[in-house]
């Protein structure tokens, strides 16, 4: 009988212990007012707190290195990739010149309307946007700005120290075009 009535009470414990409730995880954090400055200097969410935003239903973060940038330096995991050089410009957006050269100055862009913005950029979520130092970040937060999307410039991926790099194997490169 006292075997029997340590059994049921272990087995009490057990069930007990089972139904216990889980510890609730920590409320993510608000995701921050946007700035209007398109400096990273000046935006709340830099490459230093990027993991706090990452895998978040509404934020998405993108990366606009080039491949080769990307394969050959590394990467942040979960973050999407829309090139910059690669395809955004001169589909998305001219950029205007000076003495002949392209610059960065987002008020000489051309901004091509029918560009199917909201097939890249969903304006239901806080945009993150970094590439290899902030430029491209900074440029192409202005237009997205402009545009009525929530974003933010992270900064440069070179300071980038969270858990989610991805090493590149620094030998990455493109084929060549085939001769036709």
């Amino acid at each position: 009988m006292k075997k029997l009535a340590i059994g049921l009470a272990l087995a009490g414990l057990i069930l007990a212990s089972g139904c216990a409730t889980a510890p609730k995880a920590p409320a993510l954090a608000a995701v921050p007012a946007p700035v209007a400055s398109a400096a990273a200097k000046d935006s709340p969410i830099t490459m230093a707190n990027l993991d706090d935003f990452l895998g978040r239903r509404d934020v998405v973060v993108i990366d606009l290195r080039n491949f080769e940038e990307r394969f050959n330096g590394g990467y942040v995991s979960g973050t999407e990739t829309i090139p910059f050089f690669q395809y955004l410009e001169g589909r998305m957006v001219t950029r205007g010149t000076v003495d002949g050269k392209a610059t960065w100055d987002a008020a000489s862009a051309q901004v091509n309307e029918a560009f199917p913005f909201a097939t890249y950029f969903d304006q239901g979520k806080a945009i993150v946007l970094f590439c290899a130092s902030g430029t491209r970040a900074a440029y192409v937060k202005t237009i997205l700005d402009k545009k009525g999307y929530r974003t933010f410039n992270a900064g440069g991926f070179k300071d980038y120290k969270g858990a989610y790099k991805v090493l590149g194997d620094g030998v990455y490169a493109l084929p060549a075009p085939a001769a036709h």
